[in-house]
């Protein structure tokens, strides 16, 4: 798949991404409630059906508000952060949850599929073309920790929302 669309600009590899990103959220939206999460740690208490829908749509508006700075601002290097932080935070989301708990429970769990066939190589196609436009190694690295700590944070503080309110 990564030769297929190796000849996108990194702009539009985003928007792909993006694409693909609101699709899994759709297909996570949609089978969370017939398919709930097997959690394998026992001192994590996961989001009910609605609480997860919720989570997943307040999120979806956040990176698609980054999304809509990332390709309307002429900053490259803000964009190139943006868009580098967005396609690792969902790359490391294919891993964890989504790979990591159908291998622990040998279960389908909600947006396997998306996360697997689009998420995961559309991810890869944006950080192997923004990788070439920074100057260090260090720097690309820094932006890929920042971000994910940032959507770490941004996960924990909208889950913790949406189980304090719905």
């Amino acid at each position: 798949m990564l030769s297929l669309l190796s000849g996108l600009t990194s702009r539009k590899a985003l928007t792909a991404l993006i694409a693909a990103f609101l699709f899994h959220n759709v297909e996570e939206a949609i089978t969370i409630c017939y398919y709930p999460v097997e959690n394998p740690f026992p001192f994590i208490q996961p989001a009910n059906c609605q609480q997860f829908i919720w989570a997943v749509s307040i999120l979806s508006v956040a990176i698609l508000v980054l999304f809509i700075f990332s390709v309307g601002t002429k900053n490259i290097s803000q964009y190139n952060f943006i868009s580098t932080g967005i396609a690792a935070v969902l790359l490391f989301n294919v891993f964890i949850p989504h790979i990591l708990i159908g291998l622990y429970t040998f279960h389908y769990t909600p947006g396997l599929v998306s996360a697997v066939l689009l998420n995961l190589p559309l991810s890869l196609l944006v950080l192997t073309k923004n990788r070439h436009k920074y100057t260090s190694n260090k720097k690309f690295l820094r932006h890929i920790f920042i971000f994910l700590v940032a959507g770490y944070l941004l996960f924990v503080m909208v889950i913790g929302l949406v189980k304090n309110l719905v």
